[in-house]
């Protein structure tokens, strides 16, 4: 890497284009001065400039070193300004979290984006764990979980609760919805399918529910969005937030299911790191969004 200390010598000899008032204007001796070019020479292994009495000529090689140690000072300049400046409406913003809290608010994040086009939006779909690990190794900044953590290094907010919801076919509608119809109809996977079934399913059937192997799979889809499609079309039934089930435009069957299940959730930061001020209205969205549910 080459030297800041000697390019900024160099650029100011080359803009000034006199070695003594270059020694006065960066507060050096003319020696000093000399000592940085003969340095910078020697470490770019060529000559940068001949001199002529006491005045000089950039070479060839000068040239170049000059115009792209001017680009490097200004992008400098460019990032130090950066970095005093939090502005709301710019930069990158790093979120995760699952798969069904995405496709709810990925549609209002890209709003938001297309009022403020320097904004950067990356949301993830990720497990708990992935989540986490996420957020300590700085990949994303904030992550929705439904674990409380228990590690110092992050910080968690309680946001409110997801509930379950038991999907079934529009057609199955006022039918008498027993473990044996689920075994028969089949269930529609996804990546959180059997963790939110074996919650909402064995709170429902109590003992009568065993597990998930008992229950055919009809289908895996990993796409949220396309979850309840074969459900509306009576190839099975699933297990969603609710938070899906009321986006969804085709008719279903909603089970009253006997006791609510709700998954809580957590926002989770990394302890030490202060949020720059364009992430506000991403949080106060989520907040208010989960809060009222």
């Amino acid at each position: 890497m080459l030297n800041q200390q000697w390019l900024i010598t160099f650029v100011t000899l080359a803009e000034v284009g006199h070695f003594t008032r270059t020694a006065e204007k960066l507060f050096m001796t003319q020696p000093g001065v000399s000592q940085h070019i003969n340095k910078l020479e020697a470490q770019v292994e060529t000559q940068l400039l001949t001199r002529k009495g006491k005045s000089f000529e950039l070479t060839d090689a000068g040239l170049q070193l000059l115009a792209y140690a001017k680009g490097k000072i200004a992008e400098e300049a460019q990032l130090m300004l950066q970095l005093q400046v939090d502005e709301p409406h710019r930069g990158e913003c790093r979120f995760a979290c699952s798969g069904a809290l995405a496709m709810h608010f990925y549609p209002r994040f890209v709003e938001y984006q297309l009022q403020h086009e320097q904004l950067q939006v990356s949301l993830q779909a990720a497990p708990n764990s992935s989540i986490i690990n996420s957020i300590l190794d700085h990949s994303i900044d904030v992550g929705i979980v439904t674990q409380q953590q228990s590690s110092l290094e992050l910080t968690q907010q309680y946001l409110g609760k997801q509930a379950l919801c038991l999907v079934l076919p529009p057609s199955l509608k006022g039918v008498d919805v027993t473990l044996s119809l689920l075994e028969s109809i089949g269930f529609i996977n996804h990546p959180d399918g059997h963790y939110y079934a074996e919650q909402l399913l064995g709170a429902h059937f109590g003992d009568e529910f065993v597990g998930m192997n008992k229950l055919k799979q009809r289908g895996y889809i990993n796409q949220l969005n396309q979850i309840l499609l074969p459900v509306s079309k009576g190839l099975g039934f699933t297990v969603l937030p609710q938070i899906v089930v009321d986006g969804y435009a085709e008719p279903l069957f909603v089970v009253n299911t006997v006791a609510e299940v709700a998954e809580e959730l957590y926002m989770v930061t990394k302890t030490q790191r202060q949020l720059p001020s364009r992430y506000q209205w991403f949080i106060d969205t989520v907040t208010q969004q989960l809060a009222s549910n």
